[in-house]
């Protein structure tokens, strides 16, 4: 085939756009909430809250469990215990969104780079895709941890490109963060429906996907544009 998209690279999200992770950190996030005696809180409730961290996870679970903010002391505790749990458990339900894999193969055949940007710590990122056997797909692996600051902020974004050498990219993503961060870099984005959200942005989106076969085509014509 030829390679007609040398230059060019995809930047995925991770957490919902990627990789469907929510079940493994619903239950790192109630194996903290556990450990400290509240309630579980409701995988439905958690899909939402994933994106920005795990700390703001746990603030958000301390509020939704115990019904009031959690002391800096017990949430440094529940994000030691989450971690750990998360980290011996990274993989148990998460696996990639279908047809996700084999669209970025055929781009990365046709001499595109892949890289992942994404609010989860580089490290757990990283152990992710290697537990799920993905990261020699990917040029660069930057977490919200690698540079100054994470997503929105668009620092992350470039150092992706920087790490890709390309010339053109996109964005794919799915909440408002991540067109955020895109339309900061000046990249396009392409918005995953099935993602975690919150996608009250969408309309600044470039498009939006419900499959990823339906986001191969919108990509291909954008990085041909």
């Amino acid at each position: 085939m030829a390679e007609d998209l040398k230059g060019a690279a995809l930047l995925f999200d991770l957490d919902g756009t990627l990789v469907d992770t929510v079940d493994d950190l619903a239950a790192a996030m109630n194996h903290a909430l556990g450990e400290a005696g509240l309630a579980e809180v409701p995988v439905g409730e958690v899909r939402h809250l994933v994106g920005h961290g795990a700390r703001r996870m746990l603030v958000r679970g301390y509020q939704l469990s115990a019904g009031r903010e959690a002391e800096a002391e017990e949430l440094d505790l529940a994000l030691a215990r989450f971690l750990d749990h998360y980290q011996e458990n990274i993989a148990v339900h998460s696996r990639p969104f279908d047809h996700s894999i084999e669209m970025i193969e055929g781009f990365l055949a046709r001499g595109a780079r892949a890289a992942i940007c994404t609010n989860k710590r580089e490290v757990m990122a990283r152990l992710l895709m290697e537990t799920l056997g993905l990261s020699q797909m990917f040029d660069a692996i930057v977490g919200a941890d690698t540079t100054s600051a994470a997503k929105p902020d668009p620092a992350p974004v470039r150092l992706c490109l920087e790490k890709t050498g390309a010339q053109r990219a996109v964005f794919i993503g799915d909440s408002d963060t991540d067109i955020r961060a895109a339309k900061a870099a000046d990249l396009s984005c392409f918005l995953a429906d099935f993602g975690y959200g919150p996608t009250t942005l969408a309309a600044e989106a470039t498009a939006r996907f419900s499959s990823y076969r339906d986001a191969s085509r919108l990509i291909d014509a954008a990085l041909k544009a």
